[in-house]
């Protein structure tokens, strides 16, 4: 009987001793939080309160995601995973390199999704400018408003909001959708429209973030079936779920308006100061 009881109280004891004293990815203190601007491979630029930090990346450093209020934890990362945007912790050794990094996973599926829908990459900003510069003779006259190519900005915005696990358009969406367009298509000049679904954070987070995907692709759907949008027109699609993004513009003040897609016109900075001269 003595052994019995021995056997239920041991793992009574230990579920206890991980509830007192979580495993968490660090004893020290972080020498540095911010979020990642840029990261080559083996110096990793992070912005913070006090500006941007070059932080030196070795074969010794530690990415780990971590999860929860107290940072329990999660997997292990190559450095391949500091993207641009994601919030991060550094912790610095002896030699001023970094010796941990440690960022929320849900960050990081956040930052992912954010950077699946930017609409140039670097290769591309690189590639403008080679083709800007071996045509500067031509467009001297323009060239503040060529310097702004590729830099989009908004230039309206509206919300179109589901019933809760619906994913059917409203008439009242719908309405506001055709307004959308009908403003997007007097812009003189090139615009592109950014989709971004999203749910509340009832149910598990597979089930929201499915819902969102659903949501976006029908308001996209509409936009170019029923309100004449092409499709060359579109920013690919982004579904955050019920996930929460940072700094975003205009967060959800309850559940009804986290059930929303959201349609923003994006237009090249370069249109603007053309509309404005």
């Amino acid at each position: 009987m003595k052994t019995m009881m021995m056997r239920f109280a041991a793992p009574a004891v230990l579920a206890a001793m991980l509830c007192v004293a979580p495993v968490t990815a660090s004893a020290e203190e972080p020498s540095l939080k911010g979020m990642v601007i840029s990261n080559d491979g083996t110096t990793l630029v992070v912005r913070g309160d006090a500006g941007d930090t070059n932080v030196s990346l070795t074969g010794d450093t530690k990415v780990r995601g971590v999860t929860g209020v107290l940072g329990v934890r999660g997997d292990d990362y190559p450095a391949t995973a500091l993207i641009r945007g994601l919030p991060v912790a550094v912790t610095t050794g002896a030699d001023g390199a970094a010796s941990e990094i440690t960022f929320k996973q849900s960050d990081l599926k956040t930052a992912r999704q954010i950077s699946a829908g930017l609409v140039t990459t670097d290769a591309n900003v690189a590639s403008n400018r080679q083709d800007i510069a071996s045509n500067a003779e031509g467009i001297s006259a323009n060239s503040d408003r060529i310097d702004n190519v590729g830099m989009l900005v908004p230039a309206g915005r509206t919300s179109v909001f589901f019933a809760l696990g619906s994913a059917t358009l409203s008439e009242q969406g719908k309405q506001d959708l055709q307004a959308i367009a009908a403003k997007a298509k007097e812009i003189k000049g090139a615009y592109r429209l950014a989709v971004v679904g999203r749910a509340d954070t009832s149910g598990n987070a597979a089930a929201n973030q499915r819902l969102s995907e659903r949501r976006a692709a029908a308001v996209t759907d509409y936009l170019q079936q029923s309100a004449a949008v092409s499709p060359a027109n579109f920013i690919p699609a982004a579904a955050l779920g019920s996930a929460s993004v940072a700094q975003d513009p205009n967060p959800p003040k309850n559940a009804a308006e986290a059930r929303r897609v959201t349609v923003t016109i994006a237009v090249s900075k370069s249109n603007i100061q053309k509309t404005s001269n």
